[in-house]
């Protein structure tokens, strides 16, 4: 039996908590016992705690020394054989802690093309990059990038792509006769997601039209910023704040095109669900996207924040349904064949019991 610890830095909805999870929960439970460790609560804490043994730390500000005083103290209780930690915070906080409980095996997983990250970011990564066993990206572009910022460790990064639960999903939708066109989006309201680009896009669309509803998901520090552009815009009735939902797939299911306006990303969850529910995209061209968007065939790539470019494609697609249906049909095929979860999970656990055996 494999015992690994996994370090996250929150229990709040997010792509990489939902990866995390779904990893856990569909690992061959016969070889490998887990324990997460989460340097804060949050809205995930239930799920986890059904599926896996979980510590919940209380990381009270950003250089917090009991936190690591703790991690050593459960990993050297636990005896684990890896520890794999993802996110910046907890790849730093988890693998100084791995290093000092003589964990065996150390892993770090980067799931984003992070811009904020100043020098002293990458001095840091590069440092513990050292002793680290495998770096894991969720996309080639995240890889690429890293390769060039970790030039001193790069050998040691891989990828392992994120994956879907595609038997938890509807393969075909039926929304009735709407009538008003619905577009969708959710993420973390914060200044990387570009949500205000949606916004200006929304007002550019509903002064030649108001058949169309925008509804936005998620919560963060730019949501009343955001409620007032839309309220200054008088386009409120038609933007429509939803905050924070545990469940977005109910409202992918009646949505006519879902959107993605970040500014960087990884590999984004939501796009992954929406074309596994044959919904059509509109998505910027960051990180990895155009690994999931093939432009004018399963979903349309758009510069980030090209306003009249995100209008132009949502209108094409809210006007044109043989266009919508064909490439929804196309971004379900794709999204099957490559990004089924059971994918996911067997490359992790080929990854662990390699590094276990060598």
């Amino acid at each position: 039996m494999i015992k690994i610890c996994y370090i996250i830095g929150t229990l709040e909805t997010g792509g990489t908590e939902k990866q995390l999870y779904l990893l856990i929960k569909n690992l061959d439970k016969e070889k490998f016992c887990t324990t997460v460790v989460s340097l804060r609560d949050g809205r995930m804490r239930n799920d986890f705690e059904k599926i896996t043994k979980l510590y919940v730390l209380k990381k009270r500000w950003k250089f917090d020394l009991k936190i690591l005083f703790d991690l050593v103290r459960i990993m050297k209780k636990g005896r684990f054989d890896i520890v794999h930690s993802f996110l910046f915070t907890s790849n730093t906080w988890g693998r100084i802690a791995g290093i000092c409980a003589g964990v065996p095996v150390i892993i770090a997983s980067e799931r984003s093309i992070d811009l904020w990250k100043k020098p002293i970011h990458i001095f840091v990564d590069i440092v513990l990059g050292y002793f680290t066993d495998k770096i894991v990206c969720n996309s080639f572009t995240v890889k690429k990038h890293y390769e060039r910022k970790l030039k001193q460790v790069a050998k040691k990064l891989i990828v392992i792509r994120n994956g879907i639960e595609l038997k938890q999903l509807p393969d075909s939708i039926e929304t009735g006769e709407k009538t008003e066109k619905i577009v969708f989006t959710a993420s973390r309201l914060s200044p990387e997601k570009g949500i205000v680009y949606l916004i200006y896009a929304a007002k550019k669309i509903l002064e030649k039209r108001k058949d169309i509803k925008f509804l936005i998901a998620g919560d963060g520090e730019l949501r009343q910023k955001l409620e007032n552009f839309a309220n200054e815009y008088k386009i409120s009735n038609n933007v429509i704040f939803l905050g924070y939902q545990e469940n977005v797939q109910q409202f992918i299911c009646v949505s006519d095109v879902v959107v993605l306006t970040s500014l960087w990303e990884g590999l984004p969850n939501i796009l992954l669900e929406a074309m596994a529910m044959k919904k059509p995209v509109v998505a910027t061209n960051v990180g990895g996207t155009a690994e999931i968007v093939k432009d004018g065939e399963n979903g349309f790539l758009v510069e980030p924040c090209d306003v009249a470019g995100i209008a132009e494609k949502i209108e094409k697609l809210i006007d044109d349904e043989n266009l919508s249906k064909s490439m929804g049909e196309k971004g379900y095929e794709f999204v099957r064949g490559n990004f089924d979860l059971s994918l996911m999970v067997l490359a992790y656990e080929k990854l662990y019991q390699k590094l276990i055996l060598r």
